[in-house]
C-alpha cells in the first residue's frame, strides 16, 4: 500500500512539473534548435522569410538554383514588397493567418477580411452594397479590388494629408485612369474624368490635396470613411462645403491633425492648414491679420496726415491774401 501511495504522488508530482514547465508547455514547434523557447516575434519573421522567398523578386532572384522563366512568369502576379509589407496593418500577422496551408495544398484561397475585421464588417458591408460599385457589378467588387492587404497602411502613419490624399486617390485613379481595368468591371466607356470634373476649378490642384472620397461619399458624423460612394449626381459640387468655416475637410481629411492642441487662443486652427492647404473662410494666420492691421493703420494715418497737411497749407496760404 504504501509503494502504491509513492508511485501515485510521483506520477502526479511529474505532472505538475509537466505542466508548469515553460519549456514543455511551449511544445516543440516553439523550441529552438538548442531547446530553448523560441521568441514569437523571430517566429513570425522567420516564417515570413520563407514565405517572401518565393512570393517577393528579391526572394526569386536569391534562390539558388535560380528560379525558371516558367515559374517567374507564374509567380509575377503573386509578388509582395516586402518593404511596403512591413509597414502595413498587417504586418504582425503571419501569412498562414490569412491563407492557411496555401503553400502545402496548392489552394490560393485567402480568408475575407470579414472574418477578421467583424466591428467593420456591421457597417462597412451594408455601406459598400449600396455603393454605386457594388450595384454596378456585385460579383467583381469586394474590398481586394480597392485595399491590398500587403501594402494597407493607416492614414495617420503617412505623414501629411497629402500623402494621404495620393494614397486613397490612387485606389480610384488605378482603375479610373486605365481602359483595360475599367473594362474588366464595366461595360460602360471609361469617363474623361478632367472632363467630368471640368466644373472644378483646376481639377488636378484639387486631387493632389483632397480625396476622392471627400467628394463622393456622405459625411459621417464620427468622421469615420463611408463606404458608400455615391453617384456623381450626389457628389459635393458647392465650393463652400469645403471653403468655409464649417469645412467638412475637417471631420474628414484633416481629422488625424486637428485637435485642441493645434487650436490658437482665438478659436482658430490654421496654424496647422495653412501649411498643407488654403481653405477660404478657415485658412487665417494671426501674423499676417497683424500685419494686415498695421498696414491698414499705416494707410488710414497717411492719409489723414496728407489730409491735415493739405488743409493746414489751405489756411496758410488764406492767410497769406
Amino acid at each position: 500500500m504504501k509503494n502504491a501511495l509513492l508511485a501515485v504522488f510521483a506520477v502526479l508530482f511529474l505532472g505538475f512539473l509537466g505542466t508548469s514547465s515553460p519549456l514543455l508547455a511551449a511544445g516543440n514547434d516553439d523550441l529552438g534548435i538548442d531547446g530553448s523557447a523560441q521568441d514569437p516575434a523571430q517566429k513570425l519573421k522567420e516564417a515570413k522569410a520563407e514565405c517572401l522567398s518565393c512570393h517577393s523578386a528579391e526572394g526569386l532572384a536569391a534562390r539558388k538554383p535560380p528560379a525558371s522563366e516558367a515559374r517567374r512568369a507564374k509567380m509575377a502576379g503573386l509578388l509582395v514588397d516586402p518593404s511596403r509589407y512591413d509597414q502595413s496593418v498587417h504586418a504582425d500577422v503571419a501569412c498562414e493567418d490569412c491563407h492557411g496551408d496555401a503553400h502545402k495544398s496548392g489552394v490560393a484561397a485567402a480568408k475575407s477580411c470579414p472574418e477578421c475585421h467583424r466591428r467593420q464588417n456591421k457597417t462597412i458591408v451594408p455601406e459598400f452594397a449600396n455603393s454605386v460599385h457594388a450595384k454596378a457589378n456585385p460579383e467583381a467588387f469586394n474590398c481586394y479590388s480597392c485595399h491590398d492587404p500587403h501594402n494597407v497602411r493607416k492614414a495617420s502613419s503617412l505623414g501629411s494629408e497629402r500623402n494621404i490624399a495620393h494614397r486613397d486617390n490612387s485606389m480610384c485613379l488605378d482603375c479610373h485612369n486605365s481602359d483595360e481595368k475599367y473594362s474588366k468591371l464595366t461595360n460602360k466607356p471609361r469617363p474623361d474624368l478632367l472632363r467630368t470634373h471640368s466644373w472644378q476649378p483646376n481639377p488636378a490642384m484639387h486631387w493632389a490635396a483632397v480625396r476622392c472620397i471627400d467628394c463622393h461619399t456622405p459625411e459621417k458624423p464620427d468622421g469615420a470613411i463611408a463606404h458608400d460612394i455615391m453617384p456623381k449626381a450626389q457628389a459635393a459640387r458647392l465650393c463652400v462645403e469645403c471653403h468655409s468655416t464649417s469645412s467638412s475637410l475637417l471631420t474628414r481629411l484633416y481629422r488625424h491633425e486637428v485637435g485642441e492642441q493645434r487650436v490658437s487662443a482665438a478659436g482658430f486652427i490654421n496654424a496647422y492648414i495653412l501649411t498643407q492647404a488654403y481653405v477660404v473662410g478657415v485658412t487665417r494666420n494671426q501674423y499676417l491679420d497683424w500685419a494686415s492691421l498695421i498696414l491698414l493703420v499705416a494707410l488710414v494715418a497717411g492719409l489723414s496726415g496728407h489730409g491735415l497737411l493739405r488743409y493746414l497749407g489751405y489756411l496758410a496760404r488764406k492767410g497769406r491774401k
